[in-house]
């Protein structure tokens, strides 16, 4: 069982998702300075926020999308940044360039969907030496050779691994939504528990995916979610399935199910639901029936869903969520299932189609 007590380490090994998944949550630095907390709803303003909120804890920048080339190869990405405080005030005067008061990490990954292949890499650095870190104007976060740069409504990435590399252009089509109460996402009845939290949930994305060496002109749509804070989940919270869907009609639709030790959902489960006109729903926990409909034993260790209905009434929308591939588990620390999906189903009485990334944090056991 994972306790609030090994949250530093959880961090420092390398994934700030973890750690909330775990419960946990990290309001003091290593000396004893308070980190602010994510307690009201604020005022947003962009693209300020964009950039690092280094006051808080740890935040990250999560983007996933899928593309398709010319020979109607399709392909899903995910490029994810997580900042990480390891100090909440300016570190003491010190000789070391080495010195940091934060870490980054950064996950990056391919599914092939055609070639049946699934690629992940992880990396981590301090926020030192130019080895990563954030720049608020104009915004851009990196580690290493991985970035994500914005400049009003264009967003660049560029991350490479073996084999494949990604150099594309994002434009987003939508205006930033707020998720929760006006951009306040609570995560249990504690106070601290919560984070502010936005999402562009399309951009129109082109570029150059470069595989085996050969080059290959990309275009398709993607998802960017930013969050913030310094809690985490409830004491009892065992993990959490979060769906991103993008439906043909032009609206897209946000869930994450909070599970509790128990198997039940938590009741501060939520989402948001954007029509194709722009307006903005709130959904709550009890707006979303999510069934399970078959499962995918990871060689790992630990048993994932691996097909969903979601049928939310107040929408007239059921859809049915296939993965594109059973094998997306990203083997870092920790282990946990983010994968492109396919979306079927029926919306106000109308066939529709669209696609998605869902994420599944908890599952993952030693075998």
């Amino acid at each position: 069982m994972r306790t609030r007590a090994m949250v530093p380490a959880l961090l420092a090994a390398g994934l700030a998702a973890a750690a909330v998944a775990a419960g946990g949550v990290l309001p003091f630095d290593n000396a004893g300075a308070a980190f602010e907390q994510a307690l009201t709803p604020r005022e947003f303003e962009f693209p300020r926020d964009h950039g690092a909120h280094p006051t808080f804890a740890h935040e990250w920048w999560y983007v996933t999308g899928h593309l398709a080339a010319p020979s109607g190869e399709r392909f899903g990405f995910e490029l994810t940044f997580f900042r990480i405080a390891l100090a909440r005030a300016p570190a003491a005067t010190d000789a070391s360039h080495w010195r940091a008061q934060q870490m980054y990490v950064a996950h990056f990954a391919v599914t092939d969907i055609d070639r049946g292949q699934f690629h992940f890499q992880e990396r981590s650095a301090r926020d030192a030496l130019g080895l990563s870190g954030a720049e608020a104007d104009p915004f851009r976060v990196w580690v290493d050779d991985w970035s994500l740069a914005s400049g009003g409504a264009r967003w660049q990435i560029q991350a490479a691994m073996q084999d494949y590399a990604l150099d594309v252009q994002m434009t987003a089509e939508v205006a930033p939504v707020l998720n929760g109460d006006r951009g306040l996402s609570q995560k249990s009845s504690a106070p601290g528990d919560a984070s502010y939290y936005y999402s562009i949930p399309r951009l129109a994305v082109r570029g150059t995916l470069l595989r085996n060496g050969q080059s290959l002109q990309v275009s398709g749509s993607a998802w960017l979610d930013r969050e913030w804070g310094s809690g985490g989940l409830g004491a009892d919270a065992a993990g959490w399935d979060w769906f991103a869907l993008q439906l043909a009609d032009g609206s897209e639709l946000m869930f994450y199910s909070l599970r509790r030790r128990d198997g039940r959902r938590d009741a501060h489960s939520a989402g948001t639901w954007v029509a194709p006109d722009g307006a903005v729903r709130a959904l709550g926990s009890a707006d979303v029936a999510i069934g399970v409909e078959g499962y995918w034993m990871s060689p790992r260790g630990g048993r994932y869903p691996a097909r969903w209905t979601l049928n939310v009434p107040v929408l007239g929308l059921a859809v049915d969520l296939r993965p594109v591939l059973a094998d997306q588990e990203l083997d870092g620390r920790p282990r946990y299932w983010e994968g492109a999906v396919d979306v079927s189903g029926r919306a106000n009485g109308r066939n529709i189609s669209g696609s998605g990334y869902v994420e599944l944090v908890g599952y993952a056991r030693t075998p």
